[in-house]
């Protein structure tokens, strides 16, 4: 690998930065929580207040409402059909496919984009087959979230440098004369875009700034700020929602039907995911559920204020899910778990629910410190010993943190498959190492022992250097071997061999 060209080092420490967020790198979509902080007991507090505001200001407003009575969900589903409905926890195995050789001489990479050096201060961005991005006008390339799309930078041409959006190869989804300055992934689905109007130097009107330092928690003496307008761009419809459109740089809250935040005055706004607004005066919005409290009843409605039920608890949303809801018994003090048809799922009985992924909860009692797995069908899956408990991000194994700060991997039976180890399990991450770096195979719950640490490309592939091969985490078999050297860009994987680069593409199917 050749030294970074001065060009290429001044774009790897520039970061265009929201005003709304302290960062360490610029991406206000991953926060990493600390190992001190479960995330049931931070969601506990704001559910309680969020519920007690909630049920304060809206029983005044329907005081005198007419008496709700016990409705049963018309749309409810049999809990044995909403069981039915959770995909089976089954991580995905990766082949390679060859699709061609690289074009060009002296192509370099610097994930997630291909480059040719053209001077000391010059680079030319090449596409996934070596070819010159975009009529070579490209300056820099940064992937965008999970949506599976890339940022392009145009070379700058004046005081106010502009980005597109493009898929992995290089075809324009959104063109850089939309003159948005930078983009900021929300979910899979939804992104932030700010466009910029003018340089400013005040703080309260800037919507982001841009800095050449590689840390940054705030607005630095020689950073730019920019104000202008800010609202999200739908990557699956391809469209701006004009609904969502602010001066300053919102939180957006989305779900799958509908999306809220705080405009410029600080008024909730909540429109679908069409970009229709919504009228919820008097009522309040939860994940993909407009909720109204009225006599002591909680009526729950739709994106188009069909009325689905009413109960008698409180509802409030979850992380990570739009499926599944948190209800609360203000008698008991108890939370419990509600499908969004309606189907109590779980009666309140737990201190605290918080969702983890593949139909799998983590809970409480009373003691946040004491968590254990719970399943959606109520099933404890294990007992309350844990202290806390988390995802991984493979499909069926969950992180279980120790009284004595060790960790344990837990599969979605809730046994223990590594036990007592100073490595949390993540996706991609080596959990041991003796001399040896060793890597969970998904499978067969083994090891994988490589000499170095790996490359991971992403869909369970784990490129080797000292082995010159790549394996699939799912078997912990070479899927590829023989090459002088790999890397990744733009999705694929690209294998050198005798100055020969071949090109793959990545194809997952379950084992």
């Amino acid at each position: 690998m050749k030294n970074r060209n001065k060009r290429l080092l001044a774009m790897t420490f520039a970061a265009v930065m929201s005003l709304s967020m302290a960062s360490c790198g610029g991406n206000s979509s991953t926060e990493e929580n600390s190992e001190e902080t479960t995330q049931a007991a931070t969601e506990a507090e704001t559910e309680e207040s969020t519920e007690a505001e909630t049920e304060e200001s809206t029983e005044e407003e329907t005081t005198e409402s007419a008496t709700e009575e016990e409705e049963p969900a018309a749309d409810a589903k049999p809990l044995s059909e909403i069981l039915a409905e959770i995909p089976k926890a089954e991580a995905k195995s990766a082949s390679l496919k060859e699709i061609g050789k690289l074009e060009g001489e002296d192509i370099d990479n610097y994930d997630p984009f291909l480059y040719k050096e053209i001077s000391d201060e010059e680079i030319q961005c090449l596409d996934y087959t070596g070819k010159p991005l975009l009529d070579g006008k490209v300056d820099y390339v940064a992937d965008l979230g999970d949506t599976g799309l890339y940022v392009y930078y145009l070379v700058p041409d004046g005081d106010i440098p502009y980005c597109g959006l493009m898929d992995a190869e290089g075809n324009v989804i959104l063109s850089a004369d939309e003159k948005v300055g930078t983009f900021d992934a929300v979910d899979d689905r939804f992104v932030k875009a700010y466009l910029p109007e003018a340089v400013t130097t005040d703080k309260d009107n800037a919507i982001y700034y841009s800095t050449s330092k590689m840390f940054s928690v705030d607005v630095g003496e020689d950073d730019v700020m920019y104000s202008g307008t800010v609202k999200l761009y739908d990557t699956k419809e391809h469209k701006f929602l004009e609904n969502t459109a602010q001066k300053s740089d919102p939180n957006y809250k989305i779900g799958n039907d509908i999306i809220t935040f705080y405009d410029d005055d600080s008024n909730t706004v909540a429109l679908t995911t069409d970009d229709k607004l919504l009228d919820i005066e008097g009522k309040s919005v939860v994940g993909d559920l407009i909720t109204e409290y009225s006599s002591g009843k909680t009526v729950v409605y739709d994106k188009d204020m069909k009325k689905l039920f009413t109960t008698d608890y409180s509802i409030s949303e979850m992380t990570d899910t739009h499926e599944y809801y948190s209800i609360y018994d203000s008698e008991s003090g108890k939370r419990g778990i509600i499908h969004k048809s309606g189907t109590i799922m779980v009666e309140p009985k737990y201190g605290s629910i918080s969702y983890l992924s593949d139909g799998v909860f983590s809970y409480y009692f009373d003691d946040y410190d004491k968590q254990g797995l719970l399943y959606a069908d109520g099933t404890e899956l294990t007992k309350d010993d844990y202290k806390s408990l988390s995802a991984t991000g493979v499909p069926g194994y969950f992180n279980a943190s120790t009284q004595d700060s060790k960790y344990t991997l837990l599969n979605a039976e809730g046994n223990e498959v590594i036990k007592d180890t100073d490595y949390r399990f993540n996706e991609g991450n080596y959990f041991a190492s003796n001399g040896d770096y060793e890597y969970f195979i998904i499978n067969s719950g083994e090891s994988l022992k490589i000499a170095s640490s790996g490359d991971y490309y992403g869909n369970n592939l784990l490129g080797s250097r000292k082995d010159n091969a790549i394996f699939d985490l799912v078997t912990g078999e070479k899927v590829l071997e023989g090459f002088d050297q790999s890397y990744q860009a733009y999705g694929y994987i690209y294998a050198v061999k005798d100055g020969e680069t071949t090109i793959y593409q990545v194809e997952t199917s379950a084992e």
